[in-house]
């Protein structure tokens, strides 16, 4: 009975503190920069739509073509050069985890956005011509691994290759692109 009350007063005290915190998570939020804003909020869903397209090569969730295309379509929609748009001007601002140096190494900055860009293309286009299943000429083939992957692979000329190769071999590379973009570009503490 005691242990009752102390957890409900305890939930009661922790819902005042969230209650009193969130007006200044909300100024926060607030207060940052427009473009700022818009990375975060465009990062965010870039992220939830790879965790969505990740379910279903995972099989964790079933394959849905829409679900699948509309995921890829916000990841195209929020890369290329609707990203490198939200980088001009001041990099660095309060709130941004965004490096300066990404205006000293624009050119591979940019690079990087449209290659995202390219993958998230090949992997709606995979969705419009496979509208039923996940099927294996979506699926990676012995070998796949070894285009477009690490500093020794053979380099892969999006422009021509990124549509035929199968899907999920453009989500493991869309992936390793966020990941080096993340790594030369993102600052932990700013």
């Amino acid at each position: 009975m005691r242990l009752n009350a102390d957890v409900s007063r305890l939930s009661a005290l922790m819902l005042s503190i969230a209650v009193l915190a969130m007006p200044i998570f909300v100024e926060a939020a607030q207060s940052l920069p427009p473009k700022v804003a818009q990375r975060q909020q465009d990062m965010k869903a870039m992220a939830e739509a790879a965790k969505s397209i990740n379910a279903m090569f995972k099989g964790s969730s079933p394959y849905d073509a829409k679900r699948f295309k509309g995921a890829a379509e916000t990841i195209r929609s929020t890369s290329g050069t609707a990203l490198s748009s939200l980088f001009d001007g001041s990099i660095t601002a309060p709130g941004s985890k965004a490096s300066a140096s990404i205006e000293t190494d624009r050119q591979k900055f940019d690079k990087l956005a449209l290659d995202l860009a390219a993958y998230a293309a090949a992997l709606s286009s995979a969705a419009d011509q496979n509208p039923d299943t996940l099927g294996p000429g979506m699926r990676m083939q012995a070998g796949d691994a070894a285009v477009g992957g690490g500093p020794l692979a053979k380099k892969v000329d999006l422009a021509r290759e990124a549509a035929s190769m199968p899907a999920e071999h453009a989500f493991h590379l869309m992936l390793q692109t966020c990941t080096s973009c993340h790594a030369k570009y993102r600052v932990e503490n700013n």
